[in-house]
């Protein structure tokens, strides 16, 4: 697991004496929070699926963690009623992102999970955070299924999305998703439409957080520069927030 995932971290399971370690990371990193014994619970559960991210040089030092939950229900490409892996949660310590942690993390806990005879992985996710919905969409393969109104607690509607396990290679990827029209007609649909805007560079749709509690949010009054995650470029935070992107269909 730990062999050569990158020289600065590696990989391993998650054990019970570690699990202090992940909460101070959720709770630093993230505003959705958890009780202990709910990832004592997730350890008990699924510990296969339970895996941190560690420095090489501190072995001691943990950088971040991943952890899914095994469920069934309907899958998200048909009919069937499948069993899914649930990503539960994904952190890493904001001096350690962008060197590749929760890439890593994703990868190696999607093999591990497939222990569980799983069919798809699912996931929720801020539809502001447009870094972490890169980094599932384009760089591990999920697709935006359906947008979910207000999921978080602080009123964001979320993305479903959704990865199919097909090991004969028969489902093509990324042909089941929510195209940028229909999250834009979505939004319009619900008096919204403002919250939705392209990268003038790359084109990429970026949504707009409805609070401003959470770094992915934008801020009106901000004018300072927003990265878009897709191809790096540097757009005004107040030209965003005052609607110079605005799609149009």
């Amino acid at each position: 697991m730990n062999g050569d995932i990158h020289q600065i971290y590696a990989v391993r399971p998650c054990f019970s004496h570690d699990i202090q370690k992940v909460m101070e990371i959720n709770e630093a990193t993230l505003p959705e929070n958890y009780p202990l014994f709910f990832y004592e619970q997730i350890l008990e559960r699924y510990p296969d699926s339970f895996l941190l991210a560690y420095s090489r040089e501190k072995p001691q030092m943990i950088l971040g963690y991943i952890m899914w939950r095994i469920e069934r229900g309907s899958s998200s490409f048909g009919l069937d009623y499948v069993k899914k892996a649930h990503l539960v949660s994904l952190a890493v310590l904001p001096k350690f992102r962008r060197m590749g942690i929760a890439s890593s993390l994703l990868q190696n806990s999607m093999k591990v999970v497939q222990k569980y005879k799983i069919s798809e992985y699912v996931l929720e996710v801020r539809v502001s955070n447009t870094g972490a919905i890169r980094l599932y969409e384009d760089v591990h393969g999920f697709e935006k299924i359906r947008i979910i109104s207000r999921y978080y607690r602080d009123g964001e509607d979320a993305f479903y999305m959704s990865y199919k396990y097909d090991p004969t290679s028969q489902y093509t990827h990324k042909s089941m998703g929510m195209s940028d029209e229909e999250i834009f007609r979505h939004y319009l649909r619900i008096n919204q439409p403002h919250l939705c805007f392209r990268c003038p560079n790359c084109h990429h749709v970026l949504i707009k957080g409805l609070n401003y509690s959470y770094s992915g949010s934008i801020h009106p009054n901000d004018p300072s520069t927003l990265t878009c995650a897709y191809c790096n470029s540097e757009i005004l935070k107040f030209s965003i927030s005052q609607g110079k992107y605005d799609i149009k269909l």
